[in-house]
C-alpha cells in the first residue's frame, strides 16, 4: 500500500515515534511518502537517513494547484474553503492554521493524486488532520489520523467533521478513545486504540547490560521537552527533599525547551547544582546512553489549566523496556502503561512528598530489579513497534477491502 503521511514538522526530535512508525511500515513492505507542513530548524534526527520515503515539500501559495482544483472541482474547492474557515472560527490557533495551511493542503492534494497515494494518514487532530480532510474533500482519497494529547485535550474545533469524514481514528490510549466517544456524538467512525510502539529489543539490550550489583545511590533520569506540562520543577523539589533526608542520588534531566532557564535558576536556588544536571536536547543515541546510566526513570507530568497534558509518553516506554522502574503521574493514559506497584509507582500530580516517597522506596536495589524486569515484559507485550504498526496497516487493508466490496 502507498501511504501519504502528513504531520507538522519534519522531523522534530521529540516526535521520534512518527519516524519509527514510517520506518517500520517500510520494513513491512509498504511504500511511504512524506508531506510535512513545516520545516524544523533544529537538530535533524539521525535516523531520517534510514527512510526510503521521499519528502514532498509544497509551497505556501501554489497558484497552479489552486487553478488545478478550481478547474476540476470549483464547488468543492469553494465550499471546503468556506467550511474550514467557518468551523474553526471559535479557536484562534486553528483558524490561523486553516488560513495558513489552505494553500499547502491544496498543493498536497494535487501532489498526492498525481503520485498515486492510496491512503492518507495524519498525526495529530489539529492542522495535520485538517489538511488530510481537505485532501480527502478535493481528491476523494481515504484518510485516517492518530490523536495524541493536546490536539484533543485543548483544540477541538471541527473535530466532529474531521472524524466523521475519516475511515477511522487511531487513539494512542483507551483514555483518548473514551474522551473522543464523549466529545463526538454518533455517527462517528470506528476509534481504534493502537499504542505508539518502540523497538523493544534495542532497549531490552540496555537492561541486560546493566550491572547486577549497582554501586552508589539513586541515579534518576527524566527525558522530555522542557515544558511546564512535564512537571520537571516537581522532580527538582523532590530532589531537594532527598538531599534533606541525606539520601544519595544524582539526577539528569535531558531535553531542551522553554523551561530551561527557569529550571536552572530553581536548581541553583536550592543548591542542587552538583547533583541535578540539565543535559540539553537529546538525540536517540543520547537517550540510550542516559538510560544505560540510570537506575530509576521519573516523569512527574501535570495537567495545565488549558487542559494540556501527556498522552502516553514514549520516553516512559523506552525506560521501561530498558528494565528501569519508573515513577510517573497518575494522569491521562499513563496508568495504561505504568502498573502501580508492579512496574513502577504512580503518584498524584504536583505531589512532591509522594514523589520523593516513591523515590525513597526505590533505594532498594532488589525492588528496582524486580520492577524493572516486569516493566520490560509489559512493554514487550503491549507496546512493541512491529506488532502495533502491523495492526495499523491491517486496519487500512480491511478498510480498503470493504471499499472494494461496496
Amino acid at each position: 500500500m502507498k501511504v501519504g503521511y502528513i504531520f507538522s514538522r519534519y522531523l522534530h526530535l521529540s516526535e521520534t515515534f512518527i519516524l519509527r512508525e514510517m520506518w517500520e511500515l517500510e520494513q513491512q513492505g509498504h511504500e511511504v511518502a512524506i508531506y510535512p507542513l513545516l520545516r524544523h530548524g533544529g537538530k535533524r534526527h539521525p535516523r531520517v537517513a534510514q527512510l526510503r520515503a521521499p519528502v514532498r515539500w509544497t509551497p505556501w501559495a501554489p497558484l497552479a494547484s489552486h487553478a488545478y482544483w478550481l478547474r476540476r472541482r470549483p464547488r468543492t474547492y469553494l465550499r471546503t474553503l468556506a467550511e474550514v474557515l467557518w468551523r474553526n472560527r471559535s479557536d484562534g490557533n486553528l483558524w490561523r492554521g486553516a488560513v495558513a495551511f489552505w494553500g499547502k493542503a491544496v498543493g498536497i492534494a494535487e501532489a498526492m493524486q498525481k503520485a498515486g497515494i492510496e491512503q492518507v494518514h495524519a498525526h495529530y487532530a489539529t492542522h495535520p488532520a485538517l489538511v488530510a480532510y481537505i485532501v480527502h474533500r478535493l481528491t476523494g482519497l481515504p484518510y485516517s489520523f492518530t490523536v495524541h494529547a493536546h490536539d484533543i485535550f485543548c483544540h477541538r474545533a471541527m473535530l466532529p467533521e474531521k472524524m466523521r469524514a475519516a475511515e477511522f481514528v487511531i487513539a494512542i490510549s483507551g483514555y483518548n478513545r473514551n474522551l473522543l466517544e464523549q466529545a463526538v456524538a454518533p455517527p462517528r467512525p470506528p476509534i481504534h486504540v493502537v499504542h505508539c510502539g518502540i523497538e523493544w529489543s534495542a532497549y531490552a539490550a540496555l537492561g541486560a547490560a546493566r550491572p547486577a550489583a549497582e554501586p552508589g545511590g539513586l541515579r534518576l533520569l527524566s527525558v522530555g521537552t522542557l515544558e511546564v506540562s512535564k512537571g520537571h520543577r516537581y522532580l527538582v523539589e523532590a530532589c531537594a527533599q532527598l538531599r534533606q533526608q541525606e539520601i544519595p542520588f544524582q539526577c539528569r534531566i535531558a531535553g531542551g525547551g522553554k523551561e530551561y532557564t527557569r529550571l536552572r535558576r530553581q536548581i541553583q536556588a536550592l543548591g542542587l547544582a552538583p547533583q541535578v544536571e540539565l543535559s540539553g536536547a537529546a538525540t536517540e543515541e543520547d537517550v540510550m546512553q542516559a538510560l544505560s546510566w540510570a537506575n530509576v526513570f521519573v516523569l512527574p507530568s501535570v495537567r495545565l489549566r488549558n487542559g494540556k497534558m501527556e498522552g502516553i509518553p514514549v520516553a516512559l516506554m523506552e525506560a521501561m523496556a530498558s528494565a528501569l522502574p519508573v515513577v510517573a503521574s497518575r494522569l491521562s493514559g499513563i496508568p495504561e502503561l505504568v502498573l502501580h506497584g508492579r512496574t513502577g509507582f504512580l503518584v498524584g500530580e504536583r505531589d512532591v512528598a509522594a514523589l520523593a516517597g516513591a523515590l525513597t522506596r526505590l533505594q532498594d536495589a532488589r525492588l528496582r530489579k524486580r520492577m524493572g524486569a516486569a516493566a520490560s515484559r509489559s512493554v514487550r507485550a503491549g507496546f512493541e513497534l512491529s506488532a502495533n504498526v502491523a495492526r495499523l496497516a491491517g486496519l487500512w487493508a480491511a478498510a480498503h477491502t470493504r471499499e472494494v466490496a461496496a
